[in-house]
């Protein structure tokens, strides 16, 4: 069981979560509905996708990885824990599968808006780590993982709570509203890369960290916070978020803290201070929200 949640990566479900999570908060406030049934199924949908992808990035990195160090490493769980690509591909499907089925009944209570947006994460996800050049091994990995798992799926949120409504309003208001989680939500993708560096280069990666460099890309891990948060500022001033949103404000110390910390230890192990940075920014901003809803 230890290895099957590694597998499926489960530490990474908080980056579905919490934009699941503001999605929903961020409906009850602008647009004052809820459908308990949808909101529950999609979250289901949501996190079978989540880890299928995870599933589905370990095994694309050990049948392309070109040593044993990187195929059989810590950095790879198939390998590391004996799993024949037949079970992986069980877990896989079983997974896909399960979204799937529920994603296309929740189409039939939503509307065509839900499938577009379920093809494109899918068409995502599979670009991520399955073509001859993945999204995973080129400078956009991090544009794509913030896009579809922090926007997409606040979008998604609001739209089967408020389907059929569709207009070029919400899409981009949710944009904006979602700005500051799928800012930090790209920024764990950077985190990793940093991470993962050294090894990357050994396996001719161009990743975002690749092109920069490290000591820049130290740098722009900092600044993509600092742009979450002017966006932030500007959603409040637009009234797009309710002011209380400003309550995220309060999350700054703590995540410019963790980003001194990675910046001067960047390794793999304190990758975790970019989740921590997710948590943070979108409890407070939760807070914020909940608190709109009573005043």
């Amino acid at each position: 069981m230890k290895n099957l949640l590694k597998l499926v990566e489960i530490q990474s479900l908080v980056a579905s979560a919490l934009p699941l999570m503001l999605g929903y908060l961020y409906t009850l406030n602008a647009y004052h509905d809820f459908n308990w049934v949808n909101a529950l199924v999609f979250a289901l949908i949501a996190f079978a996708l989540q880890m299928g992808v995870n599933v589905w990035n370990n095994l694309q990195d050990y049948k392309v990885a070109s040593t044993d160090t990187w195929k059989n490493g810590v950095n790879n769980i198939v390998g590391s824990a004996g799993y024949t690509l037949r079970q992986v591909w069980l877990v896989l499907l079983s997974l896909v599968g399960f979204a799937g089925v529920l994603g296309l009944w929740l189409v039939t209570q939503t509307g065509w808006p839900l499938l577009v947006m379920g093809l494109i994460g899918v068409f995502v996800a599979y670009w991520y780590a399955g073509t001859p050049l993945p999204l995973s091994r080129t400078p956009f990995g991090e544009l794509a993982s913030g896009l579809t798992m922090g926007y997409l799926i606040f979008l998604a949120a609001v739209y089967v709570n408020v389907a059929p409504l569709m207009t070029w309003t919400l899409i981009w208001h949710a944009m904006v509203a979602s700005a500051i989680a799928w800012f930090a939500i790209a920024d764990i993708m950077l985190a990793n890369n940093i991470g993962d560096y050294e090894e990357d280069m050994a396996e001719g990666r161009r990743t975002l960290v690749a092109v920069l460099g490290k000591p820049t890309a130290l740098k722009f891990f900092g600044g993509i916070y600092v742009a979450g948060y002017v966006v932030l500022v500007l959603a409040v001033i637009l009234r797009i978020l309710p002011w209380p949103s400003v309550l995220a404000l309060l999350s700054a110390p703590i995540v410019f803290k963790n980003v001194k910390a990675f910046q001067s230890d960047p390794q793999k192990k304190n990758f975790i201070l970019a989740i921590k940075n997710v948590v943070v920014i979108s409890v407070t901003l939760a807070i914020g929200l909940i608190i709109a809803l009573f005043i």
